[in-house]
């Protein structure tokens, strides 16, 4: 139980000290590096249309998470305990 806890408490410094870093805004543009540009619109079919305004959801989800879950540490949110 208390490996489980240390490994816990070095996973939350890690995190801690790269939302803290000059690396975090760097992440954020690998992140945008990986994602595809994909138009919304597809003038060749409506179905891809659909696919694509999923896609981009998603995705822009995903980043909009990382970017407010390491604002979020970066502000001591890992320094709470967990209820």
């Amino acid at each position: 139980m208390s490996e489980e806890l240390s490994q816990e408490t070095i996973s939350k410094q890690k995190k801690i000290e790269l939302a803290q870093s000059d690396y975090a805004p760097v992440v954020l543009e690998i992140l945008k590096d990986c994602m595809r540009n994909t138009p919304l619109i597809d003038k060749k079919s409506q179905w891809t249309t659909v696919v694509n305004a999923i896609t981009l959801d998603v995705q822009g989800t995903l980043l909009r998470d990382v970017a407010d879950y390491l604002e979020s540490i970066r502000k001591g949110s890992l320094h709470e305990p967990k209820e």
